[in-house]
């Protein structure tokens, strides 16, 4: 499963990060590339983090399963979250987190999953849906498949 993540958008959807960013936006950064290399290796998931770029190095691995990507000169983080998905070659698998309704619009129609950006945090931090007998976030107790990432799609919404 690999997860591109609009890193503005998700920080700003979240209360601490969007405080956090006010003061010191590296910071902001740094804190949610924490929590998503913890999620990512408990999950053994993919994460590609966009930013707007601004920055010298426009791509950098972090770890095997995390990577942070800036956007190029006269290019936005959107242009390069769409053109993520536009050369997936596993779009299914694809999950795209962000609240902007044109990237998700472009994520369904190419046949990527569309996650919103708090119910990512949610995930990332363990409030969501979880595997085995435990329970999914805003619900009694869910029936597990016995697939984390099935489960997954069943709580976002993704039909088979």
């Amino acid at each position: 499963m690999h997860w591109i993540v609009d890193g503005y958008n998700v920080i700003l959807a979240d209360a601490r990060l969007s405080k956090l960013i006010r003061r010191d936006s590296e910071s902001a950064r740094s804190e949610l590339l924490r929590e998503v290399m913890k999620f990512a290796g408990t999950r053994r998931h993919k994460v590609t983090l966009i930013y707007d770029g601004k920055f010298s190095t426009p791509t950098e691995k972090v770890s095997a399963s995390v990577e942070i990507r800036f956007s190029r000169p006269n290019e936005t983080a959107d242009d390069l979250i769409k053109r993520e998905i536009g050369n997936s070659e596993r779009r299914r698998s694809l999950f795209v987190v962000t609240d902007d309704l044109a990237i998700i619009g472009y994520a369904k129609e190419c046949g990527a999953n569309a996650v919103g950006s708090r119910e990512f945090m949610l995930q990332v931090r363990g409030s969501g849906l979880r595997t085995g007998n435990q329970v999914e976030h805003g619900s009694e107790k869910p029936e597990p498949s016995g697939n984390p990432d099935l489960e997954l799609l069943r709580v976002f919404g993704v039909k088979k």
